[in-house]
């Protein structure tokens, strides 16, 4: 149920404390409303998980958003702001710093809502964050789209790092804000009333901000459109990323990158399974012992039912018989197994990505997502990947490649991704591949086959020496048979 914007606290005493708590209490109704009228989009990570990974949960050269804004060793880049919104006030004179200021304080108190955790801005501070953060985030990857003359991409470890920061969940603004910038910085006219409802704060729909526009060297930055510029930036040097949907409704840049991973995947909403009552005779004078039976053995069957936590790393796996192979698709959630086979899709790993990854699965546990794909990945690549055996054995079938020092540091890449995850084991995306994995490796026969294979058939003198064995054994066979015969068979 939710709590009405301003809730008055009745109290019939004097008590000190009772007005110090009726103060707080409502005080807190304006926290209480901005998590009610919308949907919070904008978490922070706990501080457990922060002081462990800073590095890769806290911005090391830009700051967006109100979270770490203020910070001295990100000071840097506010100089770089404020030249960018000059280059975008000369570049189009036909929109004022009034212009951007009046869409901008329509829109703050939505954008004020989607930010889970309480900051202390008065109005012109945040309006004034917004604008030159937006400001920073369009100007950065129209360049990159249409390369200018800027010192931000003069230094080459630039760009990577101010990357990784953008796709930070705690460096975040509402991307509608970003929608609504990018449209007064991209139009030609002098009137800007379309572009938001002066009786409305909610974002602009996305439908009327991206309208494709293929990019090519002859494009102008005023013909492009947001989805096109970041899309040019953010795919460059990802071998695995997917174009989002341009219809959808995202959230921040990080939710547009998160719905590059999502592209070539659907989710279906599964329901969980429902035990049916058991069926058990038991005499009408007993109920209590009929429902305390029912219930044991209710609970024994949901033992009997329980999907896996855990499976084994790739090196027990093959030697229980199952074989590796890489799957022909770009969507790293596509991850099949089948008559001892595992598909896995490629996927690069290099230091760059580990924060990206981390912050994604951060979101992903944020943002309400029933069945996880991406946590469910990183526990799965967690569970198979524990040593450096396990990373040559994916790297012999190109399931991964290892751009970092050694298979150590592969294997810790992997390992590091599980800390911050909690996910229902029961109802996972790979849940199901978890239990066919488990059942393929308890089964008797496979083991044995496996074994023979390992012992027999796993390099090509084995096979020399089994055939061999098989050789001499039919031989031995045949003559002590043939000199067997003749005491049955005596010649006449």
């Amino acid at each position: 149920m939710a709590l009405p914007n301003h809730l008055a606290i009745d109290i019939r005493t004097d008590d000190p404390l009772a007005l110090s708590i009726k103060k707080k209490l409502e005080s807190s109704a304006t926290f209480q409303s901005r998590t009610t009228d919308r949907t919070v989009a904008i978490f922070r990570v706990p501080s457990h998980i922060r002081e462990r990974h800073k590095n890769f949960y806290e911005p090391r050269l830009v700051s967006i958003g109100p979270y770490h804004r203020g910070s001295e060793r990100l000071k840097c880049m506010e100089e770089q702001k404020l030249e960018y919104v000059k280059k975008m006030l000369y570049e189009n004179p036909d929109v004022t710093l009034d212009d951007y200021l009046a869409v901008l304080r329509k829109l703050e108190p939505a954008a004020q809502r989607c930010y889970y955790e309480k900051f202390y801005m008065d109005s012109d501070e945040f309006v004034e964050m917004l604008l030159y953060d937006a400001c920073f985030i369009i100007q950065l990857v129209v360049n990159w789209s249409f390369p200018d003359d800027d010192i931000v991409y003069d230094i080459s470890w630039n760009i990577p790092l101010i990357k990784s920061d953008l796709l930070m969940l705690e460096n975040q603004i509402p991307f509608f804000v970003l929608q609504n910038v990018f449209q007064l910085y991209s139009t030609r006219s002098d009137d800007t009333s379309d572009l938001i409802s002066p009786s409305s704060t909610e974002p602009m729909s996305p439908d009327s901000e991206f309208d494709k526009v293929s990019l090519s060297e002859d494009s102008e930055p005023d013909k492009a459109s947001l989805f096109d510029v970041l899309v040019e930036f953010l795919q460059h040097g990802n071998e695995t990323f997917q174009v989002p949907e341009q219809d959808n409704n995202y959230d921040h840049l990080l939710d547009f990158y998160y719905q590059c991973y999502m592209r070539t995947q659907e989710f279906p909403m599964k329901r969980r399974k429902k035990f049916l009552p058991l069926k058990i005779t038991i005499p009408k004078v007993f109920p209590i012992i009929s429902s305390i039976r029912r219930l044991t053995m209710r609970r024994r069957l949901q033992m009997v039912m329980r999907k896996p936590r855990m499976i084994s790393c790739a090196t027990e796996l093959q030697e229980a018989g199952i074989t590796f192979k890489k799957a022909d698709s770009k969507s790293i959630f596509n991850v099949h197994f089948s008559n001892g086979v595992l598909r896995i899709p490629y996927t690069p790993i290099e230091e760059a990505t580990r924060p990206q990854i981390m912050n994604l699965i951060a979101f992903e546990q944020c943002s309400g997502q029933k069945h996880k794909p991406l946590s469910s990945y990183a526990v799965f690549m967690d569970c198979i990947v524990n040593t450096s055996r396990d990373v040559l054995i994916l790297q012999q079938n190109e399931i991964i490649e290892n751009k970092l020092a050694d298979e150590k540091a592969a294997a810790e890449f992997f390992n590091q991704l599980r800390y911050c995850i909690y996910l229902d084991y029961e109802d996972h995306h790979l849940a199901e591949l978890f239990k066919n994995v488990k059942k393929y490796c308890d089964s008797s026969w496979q083991k044995y086959r496996a074994k023979l294979y390992r012992d027999y058939f796993s390099n090509p003198w084995s096979i020399i020496s089994f055939i061999a064995g098989i050789v001499l054994l039919l031989l031995t066979f045949l003559q002590t048979f043939y000199t067997v015969m003749p005491y049955y068979r005596p010649s006449h």
